[in-house]
């Protein structure tokens, strides 16, 4: 009787960085003769986990638990950030078959599975140990991949049809910074500006100190490096900032905001907002709103406070209420959401690219460059291409464009 090939479906939470990771696991499954399903039952699920949140801790198990009950004879296998540091606590779930840290797993790809973009990892670890943060305990130390992989990672990827690489690390600003790689992430970026079939090159989220003068002279001369930066924020209180461990002002953050907007010509930012912390007046969560108001980002993740056993915060007195906790995410999201439709405003009627990526009902979907979300009329033969439109007006959270030029 003739064997059959093993089956496996992938589960990914959290980062683009383990998103990376799971293409990288895949394709090394796939290579063994393991085919992908996307619906089960399959004989292996393989779950890379997340651990930035409490709330990340318990979709994760969520997960694990489901695939067991779902299928009772299928193999469970577990990796990524939860199983770094807390394999006691996965082991405790009845039906996991194995529980492997990442170090097992090679970091190359050739393609991104069910994506337009291709994220692309080039660096990991963190050295910056924020007292609310787990990923420094369980990423390690920082390390950079050597621009020699990066750029044949890269070629593959554009060989393959990939318009636009996402350039992503847990501290993606710290690259260089590790021994053995003396490059910087301005040098990158300048490496990947000569391949051919590469039109985009985008950056991941990056802290406000690892945002050098190269990187800025680079987004002025580059013609591919997309006009979009995500740099948390955290918190607008100077004091709230200092118990976090995060190494910039208030008025330094808002004064580099100020210089890139200035420098790079319909730059759009985006930020993360951590309410909640330890101690956190409402005081201290009004000057994050005032920040949130004056630096004016298309979108702000906000996440409320979780205490994460073994970091330095979860030994912090004064926290915060649960309820007042909530109350503050709502209003700072009403206040995002004003800050996301004036940034919109100010680009209607213009014209953009747009990378074509998606299909919803009779519409394509897509992001200019700068992280404009666009809908446009159905046509089949854009997907994967870039295409000149015209902005014309603002739906509910995207545009409404029509269309110019494709380019290939």
């Amino acid at each position: 009787m003739r064997k059959t090939n093993p089956s496996i479906k992938f589960f990914t939470l959290g980062c683009k960085a383990n998103q990376y990771d799971t293409q990288s696991i895949r394709e090394r499954f796939l290579s063994k003769g393991f085919i992908e399903c996307a619906n089960g039952p399959v004989d292996y699920y393989l779950v890379n986990t997340c651990t930035v949140t409490g709330g990340a801790d318990q979709k994760s198990r969520n997960i694990i638990r489901r695939c067991i009950q779902s299928s009772p004879k299928s193999k469970v296998i577990v990796t990524g950030c939860l199983a770094e540091k807390d394999w006691a606590q996965l082991k405790a779930i009845k039906g996991i078959h194995l529980i492997v840290k990442k170090s097992f797993f090679p970091e190359k790809i050739s393609g991104f599975s069910q994506h337009t973009r291709a994220f692309l990892k080039i660096q990991d670890g963190c050295s910056n140990f924020c007292t609310y943060c787990k990923v420094a305990l369980v990423r390690g130390k920082e390390r950079s991949k050597k621009l020699k992989l990066i750029l044949e990672e890269a070629k593959q990827l554009a060989a393959c049809g990939y318009k636009e690489i996402v350039l992503t690390g847990i501290c993606l600003g710290a690259y260089g910074r590790s021994s053995g790689v003396r490059e910087t992430l301005a040098d990158v970026v300048g490496a990947l500006e000569n391949i051919p079939g590469l039109l985009r090159i985008r950056l991941s989220s990056i802290e406000a100190g690892d945002v050098s003068p190269e990187l800025i002279k680079c987004f002025k001369g580059s013609k591919k490096l997309c006009r979009h930066l995500h740099i948390p924020i955290q918190s607008g209180d100077d004091r709230i900032l200092r118990l976090m461990n995060r190494k910039y002002s208030a008025k330094q953050y808002a004064d580099l905001i100020g210089r890139l907007k200035s420098a790079i010509p319909s730059l759009v930012i985006t930020t993360d907002c951590l309410i909640g912390f330890p101690g956190e007046t409402e005081e201290n969560f009004e000057h994050t709103v005032e920040l949130v108001k004056k630096i004016i980002p298309l979108k702000a993740h906000i996440f409320p406070y979780s205490s994460r056993p073994q970091t330095k915060a979860a030994g912090f007195k004064e926290a915060v209420d649960p309820r007042v906790i909530r109350l503050r995410c709502d209003k700072l999201a009403k206040v995002a959401g004003e800050c996301r439709k004036e940034v919109m405003r100010g680009f209607i009627g213009s014209t953009a690219e747009v990378l074509i990526e998606n299909e919803s009902g009779e519409c394509l979907e897509g992001l200019t460059d700068n992280y404009l979300p666009v809908k446009l009329p159905y046509r089949p033969e854009l997907k994967n291409t870039i295409v000149k439109v015209r902005l014309n007006k603002m739906g509910e959270d995207v545009f409404l464009g029509g269309y110019g030029k494709a380019q290939a």
